[in-house]
């Protein structure tokens, strides 16, 4: 309830995705065909993977904002993934686009970028009791020189969460994303 709390209060919405999937997406985000756990009866394509990230399906969420019109998006989405070895471990994922803060009549406007996603990270782990650590890295679905691995440290024992980053545009556009704005994730 704590993150829940946490994002919201950082104008998040939480979005509640399928756990099935198609194998293309799957693989855009986790590139490890052996971690994939394919279904032997898929009722269609369309689901024919359990997800190994919840990346995929908070990119929907975002391109069905964006169908109706709406620009400046904050999604979280807190569930399962499935990997082979791994089996079925909590995740949670993060979206943002758009304007960084709600327009003001006296201000310039300025768009969504690295450090916004960042200070929402560093807020979320010091609720947590925490300080978070970033250090550069890459993915294949995510923008060289625009993505960190993200560390937690609580108490003196680090712990690794995860991988942030600006969106590759050629992911997005395939998966069906429309706009100019970058995304982070």
């Amino acid at each position: 309830q704590l993150v829940r709390r946490l994002l919201t209060g950082c104008g998040f919405s939480e979005a509640i995705t399928y756990g099935f999937i198609e194998r293309e997406p799957a693989l855009a985000v986790h590139p490890a065909p052996q971690d994939i756990v394919a279904l032997r009866n898929p009722l269609s394509e369309k689901g024919a993977v359990l997800r190994p990230s919840l990346l995929p399906g908070l990119v929907d969420s975002l391109i069905h904002n964006r169908r109706r019109e709406r620009q400046n998006i904050r999604l979280f989405e807190m569930g399962s993934r499935f990997r082979h070895g791994d089996g079925e471990t909590p995740a949670l994922a993060l979206a943002m686009t758009g304007d960084a803060a709600p327009r003001h009549w006296s201000g310039p406007v300025r768009k969504t970028d690295l450090f916004d996603l960042t200070g929402v990270l560093e807020g979320l782990c010091a609720g947590f009791g925490g300080v978070a650590e970033f250090a550069p890295a890459t993915a294949g679905h995510l923008v060289p020189g625009r993505t960190a691995t993200v560390r937690l440290t609580v108490a003196g024992d680090t712990a690794m969460l995860g991988t942030i980053g600006q969106l590759d545009p050629m992911f997005a556009h395939a998966r069906g994303l429309t706009g100019s704005d970058a995304v982070y994730v």
